[in-house]
């Protein structure tokens, strides 16, 4: 038996591809095309000199109001419905944005929940309804969603290259507010700078300063440098004073009376570690350390604490009489003759005295 090839069942390679083409086309989700930019700037009224400026202006309005800007597939849009779309998107984005302040600040610590997740809660509502808000304008405008299908390659093309920062200090916004590292009302330390976290946003943190300047710190760079938390594991730190004391003091009772304020102090924890060394002979003084555990609630705080205890240590050592003392030194002269030294004392004079 012979078969014969007939011409309807001969193919080629041009034939081929475009039957392909067209069967992707086909298979394309809702048959959506490239799209057709048609702007027809035919068919504006003219310039009626019988009717008054208002009502000639309005009928270009009116013609604006109705004019085809594009075609996707079957679908035409006009400019009325992407002006709607864009008012409802406007408004879907202050909506949005009021619900999500709403439920983490009045909503959520309602139900117990801290600040920190309530914040990363919040952030995430918002954008969760932004998302709907945007699907909902292009359902008003009636562009299709199988245009992104259309863009894809573009979008994410450009997505890679010129929002690539952003995306990365959006996602590690979300891993700090998840994980949660650092929590806002919490001091940190960030390349050398201490402050309190104010806020802890979508692409930056806001660290207020000792000196009351807000630092805005990319998210990415919290979680690729070394960050110090104050509060963790708990909101105690370790301070450290120096003192010194004069030579011949009595270093017990110096000791004494050291450990005495920090027992005393209402600022200072009691801990073991509280403690008062004697470190070494300097050049004019005792020195000694004072170490102990405080609480701040911020970097001012800290430095009240210190300040007070350095005011309580002054006048518990005068009250002992414990010297604090100052710098000296002694000057030696090497001569190779003894030096004549002249002591002279100022009389009044002559005229001075007769008188």
């Amino acid at each position: 038996m012979i078969l014969q090839d007939t011409p309807d069942s001969l193919s080629t390679p041009e034939t081929t591809a475009q039957n392909a083409a067209e069967q992707a086309n086909n298979a394309a989700p809702g048959g959506a095309s490239d799209p057709e930019f048609v702007l027809d700037l035919s068919g504006w009224p003219s310039w009626d000199s019988n009717a008054n400026f208002f009502e000639n202006i309005w009928a270009y309005v009116d013609h604006f109001w109705d004019l085809r800007l594009f075609t996707i597939g079957e679908t035409e849009v006009f400019v009325n419905q992407l002006v709607v779309a864009l008012f409802a998107f406007v408004f879907g984005v202050i909506l949005s944005k009021l619900i999500a302040r709403r439920v983490g600040k009045k909503v959520l610590p309602r139900m117990k929940v801290h600040e920190g997740p309530a914040s990363a809660i919040q952030t995430i509502l918002y954008y969760f309804l932004l998302i709907i808000t945007a699907v909902i304008a292009l359902q008003i405008a009636q562009v299709p969603l199988t245009i992104f299908t259309i863009f894809g390659g573009a979008l994410a093309l450009g997505i890679g290259f010129g929002s690539q920062n952003i995306m990365n200090n959006f996602i590690s916004g979300l891993i700090l507010m998840l994980e949660r590292p650092i929590q806002v009302n919490q001091i940190v330390t960030v390349n050398g700078e201490t402050g309190k976290v104010l806020k802890i946003g979508a692409r930056a943190t806001h660290i207020q300063r000792y000196d009351g300047v807000t630092t805005i710190v990319p998210n990415s760079h919290l979680l690729e440098n070394a960050v110090a938390n104050w509060a963790l594991p708990d909101p105690r730190i370790r301070s450290m004073i120096p003192v010194g004391v004069a030579y011949g003091s009595d270093v017990q009772l110096v000791k004494s009376t050291l450990e005495k304020l920090l027992t005393d102090h209402v600022r200072v924890l009691e801990s073991p570690d509280n403690r008062v060394l004697f470190m070494g002979f300097g050049d004019s003084s005792l020195d000694f350390e004072v170490h102990f555990w405080i609480s701040p609630r911020s970097s001012f705080d800290r430095r009240q604490i210190e300040s007070d205890l350095r005011f309580k240590i002054d006048a518990l050592f005068r009250e002992h009489d414990i010297t604090i003392p100052f710098p000296q030194r002694d000057v030696h002269i090497f001569n190779d003759t003894p030096a004549r030294v002249h002591v002279t004392k100022d009389t009044p004079d002559d005229t001075d005295g007769e008188k």
